[in-house]
């Protein structure tokens, strides 16, 4: 039976390269009806030439051709194309050609003179062979199309992942302060950062409708999906405690507590277990009752500047977790506490070392969070394999000061930049500044006090601010504007010298009532106005909103200053 070609030869492109016309001839006839296309060339170099031209699949040339012999012209194609299957015909195939055409990788030979059935023979075993590189392309393609697909999904899949864990964080407090009884203002802040989307950190910080504030932390021991849904649900379930529980009916911190080991027995696995502490911080009593279970230790700093430890007092929990035993922190007398999960004490810095040997000694240096993060940012080393981290910081915000300054300026721009450079004329003769902080707390105060002429006393919105800005008539809006015989402004700074870090403290109060809420979120992309309170929070160590009125506490720490009283 006479040998045919595959029919995937009907896909490919030969190129023929024979300078016996009779030859020639005789191989197109035969092969002709087989291939998709053949290209013909009478010798070597009109075959290189034909090759680079239309990039044939396979390559069936004569040895003996004048102008460049058949192997010196497969020396220039693998220059352009390593692995195009070559095959060689050849009357006289001595040991050296032999050599060198293995060296050229010419995939076979066929002796002049030659019959049909060889010659098919010889080009369907190569055709077959592309046809099989063909479908493991094709399969290694789909392969990759596959993961592709899987990626996006799984992207997709953790987009909506990191959206649920923003949705059930709840800080009620963010930018804004409470205050005691005698008069004494607090704030919180956190710092969290997740290894990854599927985070095993989680916090919740609520005031609650009695005035007190429930602090929840969780670090949920391993790692990736387990772990991320045992935060998601247990801080789902403080939140529900909150917002549904908490609110109907009231109950005893110890009530909240026996409910939550209740709940994570349903949740955790036999070898699952949970960090965590519940925190209800009562300015009424000025205390904070704690429940902390395998937590890193609370660092307490009172006024004067020392710290210690609070350590937690309850193991880990588990599934069969039946008890917690209740701690109850006098507040009288602290500047601030800190939490943190264990991300951040077991972070490797230098020296073979954790970030548990220098956590205490950073703290005493700062009094804000933001400068413990720039201290812990720079002792480790990023290229660590690390953990979710998270730092919560709840700190006094009338402080002790070492120095204070007070004026009323006058309700224009030319009377708030004079308050300002007062101000800073003053702080300086105090304390010794850099440029860079110099320039820095210059935007930061005259930020502050337009923000309250503006939304102040001359009950400025940002629409209205915005439309004046992009109309070019700001600076004639002001003027023209009255602040009423009751507008007022009032500057304080105050410096408190208790951490080894001196901490600044900014006080801007007005007459208005107060900023609106949706003030203390981020203006739109394209938002002329509203771009003040970011530039506060980018040049300061953060701020807060007080009441009643309006009034804007900022803190920052003066690093590298020495406090000269």
């Amino acid at each position: 039976m006479p040998l045919s070609l595959s029919p995937h030869a009907g896909q490919l492109t030969l190129l023929l390269v024979e300078d016996d016309p009779y030859l020639s001839e005789f191989a197109q006839t035969l092969l002709g009806l087989h291939f998709k296309r053949i290209a013909v060339a009478k010798d070597g170099i009109e075959g290189l030439c034909r090759f680079i031209e239309c990039t044939p699949d396979i390559v069936l040339t004569d040895q003996v051709m004048p102008g460049l012999r058949g192997l010196d012209m497969v020396r220039k194609i693998r220059k352009v194309n390593p692995r195009t299957p070559v095959v060689l015909m050849t009357g006289n195939l001595d040991h050296t050609m032999l050599v060198d055409a293995i060296n050229l990788e010419v995939a076979k030979f066929i002796p002049k003179p030659f019959g049909p059935d060889l010659l098919v023979q010889a080009l369907d075993e190569l055709v077959r062979r592309l046809l099989g590189e063909k479908l493991l392309e094709q399969h290694r393609l789909q392969e990759i199309e596959l993961l592709r697909y899987r990626d996006s999904y799984h992207c997709m899949q953790q987009e909506a992942a990191l959206r649920k864990e923003h949705h059930l964080v709840r800080h009620d407090l963010r930018h804004l302060s409470i205050t005691s009884p005698e008069g004494i203002r607090w704030g919180v802040e956190v710092s969290h950062s997740a290894r990854d989307i599927m985070c095993g950190d989680g916090y919740a910080v609520r005031h609650l409708p009695d005035g007190r504030v429930l602090i929840f932390l969780i670090d949920s021991m391993g790692s990736g999906l387990s772990a991320s849904l045992t935060t998601l649900l247990a801080t789902s379930f403080c939140n529900f405690i909150v917002e549904h529980l908490y609110q109907c009916c009231g109950m005893r911190f110890q009530k909240i507590i026996d409910l939550f080991l209740s709940y994570v027995a349903g949740v955790l696995l036999d070898d699952e277990a949970i960090s965590c502490g519940f925190f209800l911080v009562d300015l009424d009593g000025t205390f904070m009752e704690t429940a902390a279970f395998a937590l890193p230790p609370l660092l307490v700093r009172d006024l004067s500047g020392a710290v210690r430890f609070e350590r937690s007092t309850n193991p880990p929990l588990s599934r069969y977790s039946l008890h917690s035993k209740v701690s109850r922190l006098s507040l009288d007398g602290v500047a601030d506490l800190l939490l943190v999960t264990d991300g951040v004490t077991d972070a490797p810095v230098t020296g073979n070392t954790s970030y548990k040997q220098h956590l205490r000694e950073d703290f005493q240096a700062s009094p804000t969070l933001a400068s413990l993060s720039r201290r812990f940012h720079a002792r480790i080393a990023d290229d660590q394999e690390r953990d979710d981290r998270t730092m919560l910081h709840l700190r006094r915000l009338d402080l002790p000061p070492a120095w204070s300054f007070s004026c009323t300026p006058p309700l224009s721009l030319n009377g708030l930049n004079a308050a300002a450079e007062e101000a800073l004329a003053l702080l300086k003769a105090e304390v010794p500044l850099q440029a860079k902080v110099i320039d820095e707390l210059e935007l930061v105060l005259t930020e502050a006090l337009t923000n309250a002429l503006e939304h102040g006393c001359l009950g400025l919105g940002r629409e209205a601010k915005s439309l004046a800005i992009k109309e070019g008539d700001y600076d004639e809006l002001l003027t023209a504007r009255c602040a009423g015989a009751h507008g007022r402004i009032q500057l304080i700074l105050t410096l408190w010298s208790a951490a080894e870090q001196p901490l600044l403290q900014v006080e801007v109060r007005d007459s208005g009532p107060g900023l609106p809420a949706d003030f203390l979120r981020s203006p739109g992309p394209n938002a002329v106005s509203g771009r003040g309170l970011k530039v506060i929070e980018h040049y300061s160590d953060g701020f807060y909103t007080s009441g009643p009125g309006g009034c804007l506490i900022i803190s920052k720490t003066l690093e590298g200053a020495c406090h000269g009283t």
